[in-house]
């Protein structure tokens, strides 16, 4: 009896889990969707469960003074009407490198051969 109890509660611990998980990644792909609603021409993205938007075109000599490390890349390419998954973009093509600065995290850049952009997370909520 004691070894079913003990299934059941870690059965529920797992599942709880699992859609406590979900329910964020959710809330960040339904923030893109209404984004893109909005402006289809939004430059976006999502790394890490987390959603950037284009602040500004940096130059070479602006990306080199910050401080970065390699953080990801973009994986896929975001089609209209269809669920934003990590990884994907809205303009960014498939392959780019994104770098998070390492003393303001909430900022990224994407590396496109030499053209650097500077994206901010957006904030839940």
């Amino acid at each position: 009896m004691l070894i079913r109890l003990f299934y059941f509660f870690m059965i529920c611990s797992a599942l709880l889990s699992i859609t406590g998980c979900t329910s964020e990644t959710s809330a960040t792909q339904e923030m893109a969707r209404t984004i893109m609603k909005e402006d289809q021409s939004s430059d976006i993205f999502i790394l890490e469960s987390i959603l950037y938007k284009k602040v500004e075109i940096v130059n070479e000599e602006q990306f080199n003074s910050v401080n970065t490390a390699p953080y990801g890349s973009i994986t896929s390419s975001y089609e209209k009407n269809k669920s934003f998954q990590s990884g994907m973009a809205s303009i960014l093509p498939k392959g780019t490198q994104i770098y998070r600065s390492i003393e303001q995290p909430e900022f990224v850049y994407s590396d496109e051969g030499g053209t650097y952009t500077l994206y901010k997370s957006v904030p839940e909520g």
